[in-house]
C-alpha cells in the first residue's frame, strides 16, 4: 500500500507542476499579446506627435480654425499614455520583475534567501 502512496503523491506533484508551468506560459502569451498592443498605441502617439506639430506649424503661419483638432489630438495622445500604462501595469503583474542582488546585481530566483554568486542576504520578497 505504501508504493501506491508514493506513486500518488508523485503524480499529483507532476500534476501541480504541470499547472504551474502552464500559467506560466499563459501569463508570457498574455503578456506578448500587452506588448503587442502597446506597440501599436505607440505607433498611433507617433501617428499623433506628427499630426501635431503640422497643426502647430500651419497655426505659426497663420492657419486659423485648427484649435479644435489641435486639442482632440492632444486628449487623443493623452488617452493612449494612460491605455499604455494600464497595459504595462498588467505585464507587471503577469511578469513580476526578478529579485536582483543589492551587491552585485546578479538576477536572482523568486524564491533566494541569498544571493547564489556572492551570498549577500535577500532582504526583500514583495
Amino acid at each position: 500500500m505504501e508504493i501506491f502512496k508514493k506513486v500518488s503523491e508523485s503524480a499529483k506533484t507532476i500534476s501541480e507542476g504541470a499547472k504551474t508551468i502552464s500559467k506560466k506560459s499563459s501569463d508570457l502569451v498574455g503578456a506578448a499579446k500587452l506588448k503587442y498592443e502597446i506597440s501599436k498605441l505607440e505607433k498611433e502617439m507617433e501617428n499623433n506627435f506628427s499630426a501635431l506639430g503640422n497643426l502647430v506649424y500651419l497655426r505659426h503661419k497663420g492657419e486659423e480654425g485648427i484649435e479644435e483638432e489641435i486639442k482632440r489630438l492632444l486628449d487623443a495622445t493623452k488617452a493612449l499614455e494612460d491605455d499604455i500604462a494600464e497595459f504595462e501595469e498588467q505585464i507587471t503583474k503577469l511578469l513580476p520583475k526578478s529579485l536582483i542582488c543589492s551587491e552585485c546585481q546578479t538576477e536572482l530566483p523568486a524564491a533566494a534567501n541569498f544571493c547564489f554568486n556572492c551570498g549577500t542576504k535577500v532582504i526583500d520578497h514583495d
